[in-house]
């Protein structure tokens, strides 16, 4: 009868320990699919990172261009408005010339 009893706590314990492997296998095979999940997460963030940083890079350079442009009209301005103000000077200084006359 003790034999039997042995057995049959023997048993028990295997079932448990059968059940608790089973539980931690199917605990693993989640976690292996979160973290499949997880790592495609991060590709696809990694790749919009990639791209934005590129479209950051173009904007960058659109606007820096931008400015250039802006600059160098304003350069131009600048010129104009001082040749204008030459001849105004020099229409000026005509006009007395020809009134000393």
């Amino acid at each position: 009868m003790e034999n039997n009893t042995e057995l049959v706590r023997l048993e028990q314990f295997v079932d448990n320990l059968l059940n608790k492997y089973n539980n931690l296998k199917n605990s693993f095979h989640a976690l292996e699919g979160t973290l499949r999940e997880r790592d495609d997460e991060c590709s696809a963030l990694k790749e919009e990172i990639a791209g934005l940083t590129s479209q950051r890079t173009e904007v960058g350079s659109r606007v820096s261009g931008l400015l250039g442009r802006i600059e160098q009209w304003e350069s131009e301005q600048d010129e104009t408005a001082q040749a204008d103000d030459e001849e105004e000077q020099d229409s000026l200084f005509e006009s007395d010339d020809e009134e000393n006359r």
